[in-house]
């Protein structure tokens, strides 16, 4: 990653994520939700995933699929999503505010409690030294994670 002692690829990230998902979703017994990581983030909470990956990836950029069913995020390059790296970019375009009205309209969003639970979980997974790391990034970009 970008951070310091905080170095994970991306792929490896997303597979923490998806894990922390699914035992967040133990936890809290969502019945709204699928239980599995790459059904949920692909059917409907894709834009969720998208700000997951974001807050360790801030230059992110938000892609939409042209049909508008999917999104999700350009990292150095290449495209990402809750399955891994995407080979069908031609298929996205840059979100734009209509996009962005669309998402907020259509897609999913997780409850508040569920979000920072998750956020949290995330960071300890993926960091021996997360509240050092959650600060930096919280003075840096100005918002929360946590």
């Amino acid at each position: 990653m970008l951070y310091g002692d905080f170095f994970m690829d991306i792929i490896n990230l997303i597979n923490k994520i998806n894990e922390t998902y699914e035992d967040v979703y133990d936890f809290f017994k969502m019945s709204s939700m699928y239980k599995y990581a790459d059904l949920n983030f692909t059917n409907g909470y894709c834009y969720e995933f998208f700000c997951l990956l974001k807050s360790f990836y801030p230059d992110a950029l938000l892609m939409m699929s042209n049909d508008k069913m999917h999104c999700a995020a350009l990292i150095k390059g290449n495209l990402y999503d809750a399955t891994g790296l995407r080979d069908d970019d031609f298929n996205f375009h840059l979100a734009t505010g209509s996009d962005m009205e669309y998402i907020y309209k259509y897609y999913g969003f997780f409850s508040s409690e569920f979000q920072t639970f998750l956020n949290k979980e995330i960071l300890k997974k993926t960091s021996n030294n997360s509240k050092n790391y959650a600060k930096t990034l919280n003075k840096k970009y100005k918002y929360s994670i946590i």
